[in-house]
Order: C-alpha cells, then structure tokens, then sequence
C-alpha cells in the first residue's frame, strides 16, 4: 500500500511540477515579447504559446492542489457534522466530484482523439497540430479525477481525506480537543 501512495502522490506531484512550468513559460514568453519589443522584434507564435501554456497552468495541478488542500471548499453544511454523517455527505460529495471529473477527462479525451483523428491545426500563428496542447487538458482532468476517486477510498475506509489533512483547526474545534 505505501509503494501505491508514493506512487499516487507522486503523479499528483508531477502534475504540480509541469503547471508550475506551464506558469514559468508564461513569464518567459511575457518578458521575452516585452523585451524584444523593445528592440523592435517579436517571438512568432508567442500568444499561441502563452495560451496553451495558461490551459496547461490551469490544468495540470488540479490533483496537486486538491490533495494539498488549495481548492476553495464551501463545507456550511459538511463542515458542521462529525462521525457517520459526516462521512457519509464527503463520500457523496466525493463521488459525485470524481464522476464528473471522470466525464469531463473522458469528453477531453474524446475531443483530443477528435483533434487527431481529424488533423486538426491551431488556428493561430503556430500551425501546431490542436491535440498536443490538448493532453495537458487530458492528463490534467484525469489526475483530477484519480485524486477525488482516491479520497473516496479513503474516506469509505474509514480514513481522513487529504483535504482535511491540510485544513487548520477551529478555536473551537481546538477547545474540545483539549477537553
């Protein structure tokens, strides 16, 4: 079990890495057209390259961000409940996450296989076949989807989801504790 959490955890991390490069080419590419400018030159095709890059930024760590506890989460309800009950609403809420993160990875797929099989070309500067910066698309909502499935097997075990791990503690919640 260990060897399949590093393993997980690690795939979680390599998405954080590559939409931390995607955010990386975004500030090379703007300081290189700022600069360039100013000598009168331009990078060809640097707005297809910084927009695929902003879809791969937004894509890639979702998984990274999920598992670390950086997604925004309204729990007025969840977060209000304890034990069986509380459980039990995070294995729905799970759930019904990783399927629809599970149907958006899938119509990704089905339109990047689309790209592909059609040959279709960005229509920007790049004549960049349209799949290749659809895989960050791909990969990302996959990753996305294999994190929330995976706290749902944690939670249906019993354990604490990941998310959870990372939240800080009320004052409150800190009092009973302490009792």
């Amino acid at each position: 079990m260990r060897g399949l959490r590093r393993g997980l955890d690690a795939l979680y991390l390599a998405g954080g890495i590559a939409g931390a490069v995607a955010i990386v080419t975004i500030g090379v590419l703007v300081l290189g057209q700022v600069t360039l400018r100013q000598l009168g030159m331009i990078i060809p095709g640097s707005d297809d390259l910084t927009a695929f890059s902003v879809a791969a930024s937004a894509m890639l760590p979702l998984a990274y961000a999920f598992r670390s506890g950086a997604h925004i989460r309204v729990d007025l309800i969840i977060g209000r409940t304890r034990g069986a009950t509380r459980r039990g609403m995070e294995a729905v809420a799970l759930g019904l996450a990783a399927a629809m993160a599970a149907l958006f990875a899938f119509a990704s797929f089905d339109t990047m296989s689309d790209s592909w099989e059609f040959e279709e070309v960005a229509q920007g500067l790049l004549a960049v076949p349209i799949w290749i910066p659809q895989i960050a698309m791909v990969v990302g909502s996959a990753l996305f989807a294999l994190a929330l499935v995976d706290d749902l097997v944690v939670v249906l075990a019993g354990g604490t989801p990941s998310y959870r791990r990372h939240e800080p503690a009320s004052a409150v919640e800190k009092a009973m504790q302490e009792l």
